[in-house]
């Protein structure tokens, strides 16, 4: 019942997108893999519950992002819209998290800063990642003006470097706890 709820109101979204001229409805029409196609693979594979989904641009690639409980934890999930590749299991963790704590030497308030320095906006979350590659992330999610839709920024939790700038056409369910969302 949960997965009809939740498909219906991701059908409810494609629609509006749908609806809608320019960059959302171009970016949805390039996907050759459906949204319920990627949840199934996502639930097979990792085995958990979704709370939430994003559609976004991934440097061009189409990609559902999914947010996945399962034993305990909470991952982002990448589903690519081209592929069907389910890749990027990032862990999101709390900022007393030990494995957090022991290479974060970046604030949360200077990843924010860092961010907005270079694309100016709203910060409309901030969520701390241990990435599947080993590094460790803020991902700032910035509304920027007239700029259809929101913008994930990671800056490396280590540094400060900025990495991938990804932008998020839409996203439908719960935000997360613990996170500034």
């Amino acid at each position: 019942m949960k997965r009809l709820m939740f498909c219906v109101s991701v059908a409810a979204a494609l629609a509006s997108a749908e609806a809608t001229a320019g960059p959302i409805a171009d970016a949805a029409a390039r996907t050759q893999v459906s949204f319920t196609t990627c949840m199934d693979l996502v639930a097979e594979q990792i085995g958990a519950a979704i709370s939430s989904v994003e559609f976004e641009s991934r440097q061009g690639d189409p990609t559902y992002e999914f947010i996945v409980n399962a034993q305990g934890a909470t991952y982002y999930v990448g589903c690519s819209g081209h592929s069907g590749l389910v890749s990027q299991v990032d862990v999101v963790v709390q900022a007393d998290d030990p494995r957090w704590t022991a290479v974060a030497k970046v604030t949360e308030e200077q990843a924010a800063a860092l961010a907005t320095g270079l694309y100016p906006g709203d910060v409309e979350g901030v969520k701390r990642l241990l990435l599947a590659s080993g590094g460790a992330a803020f991902e700032v999610d910035i509304e920027i003006p007239g700029g259809n839709g929101e913008f994930n920024v990671y800056v490396d939790a280590t540094d400060g470097r900025i990495g991938p700038v990804n932008h998020e056409y839409w996203e439908i369910g719960e935000t997360m706890p613990g996170n500034r969302n």
